[in-house]
């Protein structure tokens, strides 16, 4: 009886100190992107502390560091063990850094990941499309809207919904290319 007393909390230290070091680990790295992320924002480099670094730009021993995103998503689905404060930071960032990107800024940072990464992207499109309309430039704003229609309908349909954007027509004189 105390032979397997004394097994069971053997195992049960291991297993403990085995989740407390990958803890501190996954803390760690996270806390490095947000800290890499917070500079690139300083900076104004807001696609950056928003993604990361370019992962395809890196060479061989060169030091990835994450932004925001992979900050959340490095926390997002922990099961246990608390979350670090930064992790909410973070989910906060895209609606704040988002209107700080320039229409062009917008356009590339929709060309870069719309086929690697869609994180951000919906909302990207969105804030393209509301600036579009609100600077009557209804060409961008149409391809936006057909661009969310097509690529990401619930959230366009959710977007529509909560009014936060409006059905944007193709002028009567005016044929589709």
């Amino acid at each position: 009886m105390k032979k397997t007393l004394l097994k069971l909390s053997v195992l049960s230290v291991l297993i403990l100190t085995a989740f407390s070091v990958a803890w501190i680990k996954t803390y760690n790295m996270s806390s490095d992107y947000f800290d890499f992320a917070e500079q690139q924002k300083a900076e104004g480099n807001y696609m950056i502390a928003l993604k990361g670094m370019n992962k395809l730009e890196l060479r061989r021993d060169d030091v990835y560091l994450g932004g925001y995103q992979q900050v959340i998503e490095t926390w997002e689905n922990a099961l246990w063990g608390p979350k670090p404060g930064f992790y909410f930071e973070a989910k906060k960032m895209a609606p704040q850094m988002l209107p700080e990107l320039t229409n062009e800024e917008l356009l590339l940072f929709i060309e870069i990941y719309v086929e690697l990464d869609m994180r951000y992207v919906p909302e990207a499109a969105l804030e393209l499309l509301s600036r579009a309309e609100q600077q009557g430039e209804m060409e961008l704003a149409l391809e936006m809207q057909e661009f969310l229609e097509e690529a990401f309908p619930r959230f366009y349909k959710d977007a529509l919904n909560s009014q936060s954007v409006e059905v944007v027509t193709r002028p009567a004189n005016k044929e589709t290319p």
